[in-house]
């Protein structure tokens, strides 16, 4: 059936699945290498959403809206396609400016209220509760958790609004009841649901000057007269579990602070006397939860990687800030997805994340953009090349190329590679160096005076800046080596991709992808170590059945990392952990 892409997404009776990826330029088209904060992370988001859509899942990826696409003037507003059944939606908040990674929690509070507007207008439509609407939130990095996370703290407080509701009526009046529906939230009802009962039967009764006991006594006879069996023990036994909670915390709590005391143990009373309600509630807000979250990076991991960088250089990056945000994460959420064996380690050690609710969830390679690739197929790619160095293509051709792409940041260290290379530059008059990424600023101004205060770089060396993407997987295949001299990698994405387009690898020693799953096809040396990179450059160049046997090698290794398998994998966990997800539907 014909019709407009957001028709067509409508139209598609599958379960839906939601990830959040808030910060950046994540989109339709990611400007890898180009834009700020934007990576790795987009592509893997990107990947997963292809790969649930394959599985019969209509997904929904937000992310913040309501500023423009990098190097564009037209703001992220409207929603946009990545299939058919993946869709872009982006979520206003924090003004029309991007704002970088470690500044976001400014926007985080009017992105939420946006958020869940969002969904419960799906839900309306739907004829469902907003937590039905989905069958997973899943949310990447430290932003998109805490989101996720409020999004679930809100459907608490949903729930046990709308179970209140029931267990006083007739005992509230009308609007306090409607008072207490629109105060939910701001009253965190989900959190501390016995002690918000309590205190709402015991503060309609008498006042803050009238004895405590004496209210709840009163609180306890109203509720059982509307509520209460014929057996008339509700109030006693109501009144006996104050007044046992009260004596055992009289001498240690100070007599303000008895109500907090009182209202718990006449909030678990009430709720024992309706077992039938406490647990069809208890049901429900296990069910609201719907939650899991990918980190893809951890304060506690990053901090320790820059533990002797510079005060000036950590304070940008505020780790105390995240790093609360991430533990406020963790005691609120029952699943995780790990990128790497070292951010797992860190969920169970410093977040106190047990073991049995981290999914194992790498990276994986998007085996139609990074593959070996024809003659033919490389055209294009040479072409970019020549226009970039304004060296012949035939030359280039001819040459070996040397190639590296990602953002411009001071932790991938670029430094180390020009510096590298020019050793090589110096033995061999057929190489050439090519890196890739952005943004242009600082950083790529002081990389270029390095290429040219160094004359063995002139002609040779090239920063090309942002790399329009439909070159990205025909670079990878063309280059003789991808190095990378990365400092601080979550997995290594690029040299993964390297590795599935059978091009050799050099790397650092902290590139997780390469020590734990390629130690040995990879060639890897010690970070921020000129002379091993330049040693390691040459003797690759210099022996071409080394560089092919590796390659050959790279592929095999990458062959497990299939996207769709490992999507279907982490939903069976889930499931397996007592979710209840439907198996994805295609169309026939």
């Amino acid at each position: 059936m014909a019709g407009s892409k957001e028709e067509v997404f409508a139209r598609a009776e599958r379960p839906q699945i939601a990830l959040i990826t808030n910060h950046g330029y994540g989109g339709v088209e990611i400007p890898i290498g180009g834009a700020p904060d934007t990576g790795g992370q987009n592509v893997y988001v990107n990947q997963l959403a292809t790969a649930l859509d394959e599985l019969g899942f209509k997904v929904t990826v937000f992310a913040r809206g309501g500023f423009p696409f990098f190097d564009s003037q037209r703001v992220r507003s409207e929603p946009e396609y990545l299939t058919d059944h993946v869709r872009y939606v982006y979520v206003p908040g924090g003004g029309d400016q991007f704002i970088r990674k470690e500044d976001i929690a400014v926007a985080l509070d009017e992105e939420i209220d946006w958020l869940d507007g969002f969904i419960r207008q799906q839900a309306e439509q739907l004829g469902c509760a907003p937590w039905q609407v989905y069958e997973v939130v899943n949310t990447h990095y430290w932003d998109a958790a805490v989101m996720g996370m409020r999004l679930v703290e809100r459907w608490r407080d949903d729930v046990v609004a709308a179970a209140a509701g029931r267990l006083l009526q007739g005992v509230l009046g009308g609007e306090q009841l409607q008072q207490l529906r629109r105060e939910r939230h701001w009253m965190a009802l989900g959190e501390a649901p016995a002690y918000q009962l309590g205190k709402l039967l015991i503060e309609a009764e008498g006042s803050p000057a009238t004895p405590l006991v004496q209210r709840v006594r009163a609180a306890a006879t109203k509720w059982a007269a509307v509520h209460g069996s014929n057996d008339g023990t509700e109030v006693d036994r109501l009144v006996g579990a104050v007044a046992y909670a009260l004596a055992e915390v009289r001498e240690r709590l100070a007599p303000s602070l008895h109500l907090l005391a009182a209202a718990e143990a006449l909030g678990l009373a009430l709720l024992d006397l309706v077992p039938e309600v406490a647990d069809a509630l208890e049901e429900q807000l296990v069910a609201v939860d719907r939650h899991v979250w990918t980190p893809h990076s951890l304060a506690a991991l990053k901090e320790d990687n820059f533990r002797d960088k510079d005060a000036q250089v950590k304070r940008a990056l505020k780790f105390c800030e995240r790093r609360n945000h991430e533990r406020a994460v963790c005691n609120q959420t029952l699943a995780f997805a790990a990128t790497s064996t070292e951010i797992a380690e860190r969920l169970l050690t410093h977040y106190h994340v047990p073991q049995e609710q981290i999914f194992y969830f790498p990276p994986c390679v998007d085996g139609k953009t990074f593959r070996s690739r024809s003659a033919q197929e490389l055209q294009a790619a040479w072409q970019y090349l020549s226009e970039v160095s304004g060296v012949d293509v035939e030359r280039l051709r001819s040459g070996k190329i040397i190639f590296e792409t990602s953002r411009m940041d001071h932790t991938k260290r670029k430094d180390v590679l020009l510096e590298a290379f020019a050793y090589v530059a110096r033995e061999r008059d057929d190489a050439y160096l090519f890196i890739g990424g952005g943004p242009e600023g600082q950083l790529i101004e002081e990389l270029k005076q390095l290429r040219d205060s160094k004359p063995e770089l002139r002609g040779r060396a090239f920063l090309t800046g942002f790399i329009p993407e439909e070159h990205i997987g025909p670079l990878f295949a063309l280059a003789d080596i991808y190095v990378t001299a990365s400092e601080m990698e979550g997995f290594g994405m690029s040299v993964l991709q390297a590795a599935a387009s059978a091009t050799p690898v050099i790397c650092s020693d902290l590139v997780p992808f390469a020590v734990q799953y390629v130690p040995h096809e990879a060639v890897i040396v010690p970070a921020g170590e000129v002379f091993d990179f330049a040693r390691a450059m040459q003797d690759l160049l210099e022996d071409e059945s080394d560089r092919l046997a590796r390659g050959r090698r790279l592929v095999e290794k990458t062959a497990a990392f299939d996207w769709q398998a490992q999507a279907a994998a982490f939903l069976d966990y889930l499931r397996g952990c007592g979710w209840t997800i439907r198996e994805g539907r295609r169309e026939s």
